[in-house]
């Protein structure tokens, strides 16, 4: 295979059922316009994710490489530092490729290397549509009619790197993800800022399209959502300016909201016996696959107070049992 133009770089930890399905589609792209690699980087999986990937004759475009556990950062940073071509496409490792991904992000970026290539993401068939994944669907709906209106500016909130092309120069002159951001969130707005600030353009790219395998189920939606409180903490930090749009500065004037706010805060919260009861109760919920407006103002509830605990683990880590309660190892996709 000559010199690909372009690599797909697919971070993994412990995702040997979804990558077995989602690899297929970024393998057989029709008629991409150039040659391109795929570069799955293994971050520290446990399960039998090196079986999969070695054990099978995927063809030449396919390369994959192991690293100790590190992060969703990391495993994105040795995957471009691994690339071989101008274009890098981070991609999520349980995003199934539509078959001309890879040419529509060549014709979005053309001849230029100046743009950050922003892609369409939803639901792929066959995830159970409960009120969780039902969310997601809906945040994906709506960023792409927000950032689809003429004129629009882009701030560091819009940016993803879950499906998202940039020039491999102008990631690394960007100075790549920060790997201090370890566990789940904000290593994308930490370079969005930046690149922002830089004043490279970000372009949405509606054609370009990948539907996500989503898996979460409610209990690690909600330690993701507290891994978060404790990035924005961390984030406000390392860029001050941004902090009045972080969530840290909102003023809820809802009273439930302003409830789980405090409950969060709190050091000894007796309404921790409640929350554990709403908890468990949509948890069998979404096994269920119900759906229902009552039921995502509770989850939103649950995911304020989830928030705000993340904050207090961050402002206040001594009151936190254990440094591992402080970092979530495992965090590569």
């Amino acid at each position: 295979m000559s010199r690909p133009l372009i690599s797909i770089v697919v971070p993994t930890y412990n995702r040997e059922r979804i990558l077995s399905r989602t690899l297929p589609s970024l393998l057989d792209q029709r008629e991409p316009g150039a040659e391109y690699e795929v570069i799955v980087v293994v971050d520290g999986s446990t399960d039998g994710t090196l079986g999969l990937l070695g054990g099978r004759d995927w063809g030449p475009r396919l390369r994959f490489v192991s690293q100790p556990n590190r992060g969703l950062a990391s495993a994105r940073n040795r995957g471009a530092a691994e690339a071989c071509g101008e274009l890098v496409l981070f991609l999520d490792d349980d995003m199934i490729a539509a078959p001309d991904l890879v040419s529509v992000h060549l014709q979005e970026h053309g001849v230029s290397r100046a743009y950050l290539i922003l892609g369409q993401m939803g639901l792929a068939d066959g995830v159970r549509r409960s009120f969780l994944k039902q969310g997601v669907e809906d945040w994906g709906r709506e960023f792409a009619e927000r950032v689809s209106v003429p004129g629009y500016r882009f701030r560091f909130g819009d940016i993803h790197f879950g499906h998202a092309s940039i020039a491999r120069s102008l990631f690394l002159d960007l100075g790549r993800f920060d790997e201090s951001f370890v566990a789940f969130g904000n290593e994308d707005y930490d370079l969005g800022f930046r690149l922002i600030r830089r004043g490279v353009e970000p372009r949405f790219a509606q054609r370009a399209q990948a539907l996500q395998i989503y898996d979460k189920n409610l209990t690690r939606w909600l330690r993701d959502v507290r891994s978060v409180g404790r990035a924005d903490v961390v984030l406000a930090g390392k860029h001050p300016s941004i902090a009045p749009e972080l969530r840290l500065s909102r003023r809820e004037t809802h009273p439930l909201k302003q409830m789980a706010r405090w409950s969060g805060l709190a050091a000894r919260d007796p309404l921790a016996p409640a929350w554990t009861g709403l908890a468990w109760g949509l948890s069998v919920a979404e096994r269920l696959a119900l759906r229902g407006g009552v039921l995502s103002h509770a989850q939103s509830l649950l995911g304020e107070r989830s928030y705000w605990r993340g904050v207090r683990d961050a402002r206040w880590p001594a009151a936190v049992s254990g440094t591992a309660s402080l970092k979530r190892a495992g965090r590569a996709a």
